[in-house]
């Protein structure tokens, strides 16, 4: 396990009001869920840091994959559900097949 350091936050009383509903209906402590959504929201942020720079042209799909930890199909999936739209047109297929009939 990992060692936890504590840390002092100040936060809006509505959003902590949210977050002891959300550890009632969870059945676990407000600490708990804490915890769980920073690590799901810095998760989060790494893999839409990576799409951005594979949209930029910067890296490709299987170094996204890579730098998120995750299959191509799985970081291909994510995109579809963050609703990314391909570039790729069948007009590039129709070339590529194209320059495959050698």
């Amino acid at each position: 396990m990992s060692e936890l350091v504590s840390l002092g936050i100040r936060l809006d009383k509505k959003i902590v009001e949210e977050l002891s509903q959300i550890a009632d209906e969870e059945h676990v402590d407000r600490t708990t869920i804490i915890r769980k959504l920073i690590a799901d929201a810095i998760e989060n942020y790494k893999k839409d840091k990576v799409l951005r720079k594979y949209d930029q042209g910067k890296i490709s799909i299987s170094k996204a994959a890579e730098d998120t930890g995750l299959t191509v199909g799985e970081i291909e999936e994510y995109m579809v559900r963050k609703g990314y739209r391909s570039k790729y047109s069948t007009a590039d297929l129709e070339r590529e097949l194209e320059l495959l009939k050698v």
